[in-house]
């Protein structure tokens, strides 16, 4: 087992005990949701909560992230909502997802397991939440390159509202993925910016292409 596997193992079982936790109990969601934008020195209230749940080895920024996403996770829950991230949706290889009013569906083809951040923007922007207004493509690049220019900690601080807004819109976030790449942030940060930059991009494409086949109207001319 890799570094890398036993990481992503820790984390998709930290966000299935935080969500579960957060479903059915209010007040242990209210004690994470005051954690939101603080580092774990100023956020007591989520010790009870997250302390229990941490693989034993994190520490530092590592730690950070995992608080992090269980603030944004307790944010994000509202009283019979589900929290899980869409595992049967698409990515952002396959997940040509496109806009609604297309009519296209989506690609059968392989997908990454665990789509990042900037699928999700780029979701926002090609497939929001059923009668949710998309965001726009200009939104949605501008927040994305800010966010990928963030050190470590202010990344926490622009991802919080990045997060709030797809929760608005009804766009799922793969929390596990989160983490890991929050982990990654503070050495990797360009290795991580990259992943999500091209997510976005060919996100995009894809839903354009889809689209466009789906509607010949939509092609350019010869």
């Amino acid at each position: 087992m890799t570094a890398a596997e036993t990481q992503e193992r820790h984390s998709d079982r930290f966000v299935r005990q935080v969500s579960a936790q957060c479903r059915r109990d209010r007040g242990r969601r209210a004690a994470l949701r005051r954690g939101l934008r603080r580092p774990p020195e100023q956020a007591p209230t989520m010790h009870a909560v997250v302390a229990p749940l941490l693989p034993p080895t994190v520490t530092g920024d590592h730690e950070y992230a995992y608080y992090a996403v269980a603030a944004m996770i307790a944010a994000s829950v509202r009283d019979g909502q589900s929290t899980g991230p869409a595992e049967d949706d698409d990515s952002d290889d396959g997940g040509e997802g496109v806009a609604a009013a297309t009519g296209a569906s989506p690609d059968d083809g392989p997908r990454p397991a665990r789509p990042n951040l900037g699928t999700s923007l780029a979701w926002a922007v090609c497939r929001p939440g059923r009668g949710r207004r998309p965001m726009s493509a200009a939104t949605a690049e501008k927040r994305l390159h800010l966010l990928v220019r963030q050190g470590y900690p202010a990344v926490h601080q622009q991802l919080a509202g990045v997060v709030r807004h797809l929760d608005v819109i009804d766009v799922p976030v793969n929390w596990a993925q989160l983490i890991d790449d929050l982990c990654e942030w503070r050495r990797h940060r360009d290795r991580v910016a990259k992943r999500w930059l091209q997510s976005y991009y060919r996100t995009l494409h894809n839903a354009e292409r889809r689209a466009a086949q789906s509607n010949p109207s939509l092609e350019e001319p010869a």
